[in-house]
């Protein structure tokens, strides 16, 4: 199902009821009936109905003859609305309902027929009148479909037609309006067209609403995507590292809990490139930039790429031993990926230098801010790129120096 076939359902001519193959079948999965309740009501409606009209027949047929159309009345149609009252609890199938409706209103118009037959002459035409009032009605209230309106409908108008002739009420007979008034049987049909017509149009319309809402999120999740990743890599770009970094060291504060900081810089990165070309360097910081996340992810830190060929990371909890082992692991994790560098000497794998820094939370009260960790870990991997690359380095973070002139000036 596409946007462009929903505006081909949207866009079909009048006559064309029926929507494209895949939509008709997602409209009749999801277009839900009404409850049962609501041709459960109607039908006791049609009861009482039917029981009060027998004070018709009373008054038509009098007392002698009024045996049969109450025996059809209480003997037949009653029981048969009652059997599909119970039928219709909870929520019954369209084609359910719609058979309860059908039926029930094909056998109380047989039974208005055939009082029209045995009812004196004078009367016939007030049984003939309520007999096409019945699937009138019944084709207005009921929950049809147009295929199942032209069914009701005109098996309805074939029976009352046929009853017209074979009792000699048609033309040649008594008169032609109850030929008239069985035309009044076929107004249904138009009913149930437009019913059906109105509640695809509905789908239609919350489908294409639907699809451009999740056009509309898909878009936004893109965007928040672009701007929080690092298009070449995919880890998070500088921004959001920065804003995740300061909430985490906030929440580290409040927490009275440690605080790891790491810069991971490629060794030898720029002669990797002058040696292999851009494109091997692109797919060198893809590969270090997955390891990285990967190994992370295991101590619940977070990287980002920080800018060229060096990474930022933080991890929370991670003490002044803990961050030592968080930044050989990141240092093994690129070493085993063993990826040649054309740049030195046959035999060299890429390797990276690590800088790490941790402080405890409470420092934070004192004036230490996350750029101050992250200054003493590019302190610490200056130290690790001096002592040689392909190590880890730690540097003590202390608090800014105006802060502690201040303190002894207190003190």
């Amino acid at each position: 199902m596409t946007p462009s076939s929903i505006e081909v359902g949207l866009s079909r001519p009048w006559h064309r009821l029926r929507l494209p193959q895949e939509l008709e079948a997602k409209y009749h999965a999801e277009d839900a009936p009404p409850r049962g309740l609501y041709m459960q009501s109607w039908l006791l409606i049609f009861i009482l109905f039917n029981v009060i009209s027998l004070k018709i027949d009373l008054d038509l047929f009098g007392r002698e003859a009024i045996a049969v159309p109450a025996g059809l009345t209480v003997g037949l149609f009653i029981p048969l609305a009652l059997v599909w009252i119970v039928a219709l609890n909870g929520h019954p199938s369209a084609r359910r309902q719609g058979a309860a409706a059908m039926m029930t209103a094909i056998v109380d118009m047989a039974i208005v027929l055939n009082s029209a037959r045995i009812v004196p002459q004078e009367h016939a035409d007030t049984y003939l009148i309520l007999a096409a009032i019945v699937p009138l009605v019944v084709g207005m209230i009921a929950p049809l479909s147009f295929r199942s309106g032209m069914w009701f409908c005109g098996i309805a108008f074939l029976l009352y037609v046929a009853f017209v002739f074979a009792s000699g009420l048609g033309p040649e007979g008594h008169t032609g309006v109850p030929l008239l008034v069985a035309s009044l049987i076929l107004v249904p049909i138009k009913l149930t067209y437009s019913r059906e017509w109105d509640r695809k149009k509905s789908f239609l319309l919350g489908l294409r609403e639907k699809a451009q809402a999740e056009e509309l999120a898909q878009a936004c999740a893109r965007l928040t995507i672009l701007s929080e990743t690092d298009p070449l890599t995919g880890v998070a770009n500088r921004r959001l590292f920065t804003e995740r970094m300061d909430e985490a060291w906030a929440l580290a504060a409040s927490r009275h809990e440690w605080f790891c900081v790491l810069l991971v810089d490629i060794d030898h990165f720029k002669r990797l490139n002058d040696a292999a070309g851009h494109a091997e360097g692109d797919r060198c910081l893809v590969s270090v930039a997955a390891a990285l996340e990967r190994d992370l992810t295991r101590w619940g830190g977070m990287v980002c790429r920080h800018g060229g060929e060096e990474f930022a990371a933080f991890v929370p909890l991670a003490g002044a031993g803990t961050s030592r082992d968080v930044g050989e692991s990141l240092r093994l994790a690129v070493k085993t990926l063993a990826i040649a560098h054309p740049g030195l000497p046959e035999g060299h794998v890429v390797t990276v230098s690590v800088g790490v820094t941790a402080a405890h939370g409470a420092t934070r009260h004192v004036g230490l801010t996350a750029s101050h960790l992250l200054r003493a870990a590019d302190d610490a991997l200056y130290a690790a790129k001096k002592a040689g690359r392909d190590r880890v380095e730690f540097q003590t973070v202390l608090p800014p120096a105006s802060t502690i002139a201040m303190t002894e000036h207190a003190a």
